[in-house]
């Protein structure tokens, strides 16, 4: 009879012991986190070489706590990446454009202002891990034209940015054009 009992709570020790094993078995790992907490977007523009020289140019963005920053161009690329801080969020850029003082239309020859935007973002996980695609999208613009036509250029975007984008975030990661007007 004690030998029986014995046995019987060896038995049921060995079955406690393997059942309380569950979440710790290395075999079994957890399920992803695919909750969306940040969206990380990077902002580029890159502008012809006659467009840099004759403007002040300043790409105003949103950072990471949704606040519209502005930075001017030092050279003729222009990058910066964004993670935003929680979801919703608000990210995206664009490149405003202010002819310099001394400018000289009368000068000859032809005057570029091609430019190029291009933009990607994903969202991430609280631990930093990306969930689905990278979205991305490039654009170019811009036109040549004589130098005498470059400050009625300028006067058509004294108010209004030469390249631009803007995203809106929902909490669930989802994102849709958003309009800077």
């Amino acid at each position: 009879m004690k030998k029986n009992l014995m046995t019987l709570a060896a038995v049921l020790c060995c079955t406690a012991m393997f059942s309380s094993c569950g979440k710790n078995n290395p075999d079994q790992p957890e399920a992803p986190d695919t909750t969306p907490a940040s969206a990380v977007m990077t902002y580029k523009f890159s502008v012809a070489d006659d467009l840099f020289n004759a403007f002040t140019l300043t790409a105003e963005y949103y950072d990471a706590a949704g606040e519209l920053k502005t930075e001017t161009l030092t050279s003729k690329e222009w990058a910066k990446t964004v993670k935003s801080n929680k979801l919703p969020a608000t990210l995206g850029a664009r490149l405003m454009v202010k002819l310099k003082d001394g400018f000289d239309p009368s000068k000859e020859g032809v005057f570029s202002a091609k430019h190029l935007y291009h933009y990607e973002y994903y969202v991430v996980n609280k631990n930093n891990e990306k969930l689905g695609a990278t979205v991305s999208n490039s654009s170019s613009g811009g036109v040549d034209m004589k130098y005498e036509k470059v400050p009625t250029y300028a006067e058509k975007y004294q108010d209004t940015p030469i390249m631009k984008f803007l995203f809106n975030f929902a909490a669930d990661g989802n994102a849709t054009s958003g309009n800077w007007e």
